[in-house]
């Protein structure tokens, strides 16, 4: 049982960086505009760009980690995701970082249904079940509210690339969760 709480925690890490992700970056809009030289437009595709893309594939990649292993769909797009955030120190456009917020919403579409899916899987009593999906989603709801508070606290200390930099930590806590 302590096994497969150590587990859910795991689970939860990776809503909490997907959610995280979704929402922290809004607040550095302004700042990503001036320093990359963006128009409006481009501002948008930085953020749907990811939303589109995660949105869009979530089925897609919840047929496929059933196919081939919800484990191993969700370890990849951990990895995607934490290779996506480290590239974010190169970026110098905002052609660039639209790319890098596309790979970014596949990744999260790649580890979104299995994580739910692996929670489910880890208890056999209904009411567990019920624990650990109600805990993923709290956490999820918590990261998707504490994004622009903790990406505005960041903005005042750090440049905005840190906003996205920190993915990389929580996915590797994730992948070894």
């Amino acid at each position: 049982m302590r096994e497969a709480w150590i587990a859910l925690a795991g689970l939860s890490a990776v809503f909490l960086f997907e959610m995280l992700d979704n929402s922290i970056l809004n607040v550095a809009l302004p700042t990503i505009g001036r320093e990359l030289h963006a128009s409006t437009v481009a501002l948008q595709w930085v953020t749907g760009a990811y939303a589109v893309l995660f949105g869009g594939l979530m089925l897609l990649f919840g047929a496929l980690a059933d196919r081939f292993g919800r484990r191993r769909v969700m370890l990849i797009g951990l990895a995607l995701l934490a290779v996506a955030s480290l590239a974010t120190a190169f970026v110098t456009s905002a052609e660039q970082l639209i790319l890098v917020r596309a790979l970014m919403g596949i990744a999260a579409a790649m580890t979104t249904p299995g994580s739910m899916a692996l929670a489910f899987r880890l208890f056999a009593d209904d009411t567990l079940r019920v624990r650990a999906t109600t805990l993923i989603s709290t956490v999820g709801l918590v990261g998707l509210a504490l994004g622009p508070t903790a990406g505005g606290l960041a903005l005042a200390v750090a440049p905005w690339q840190v906003l996205l930099l920190v993915n990389v930590p929580i996915a590797a806590l994730a992948i070894i969760g």
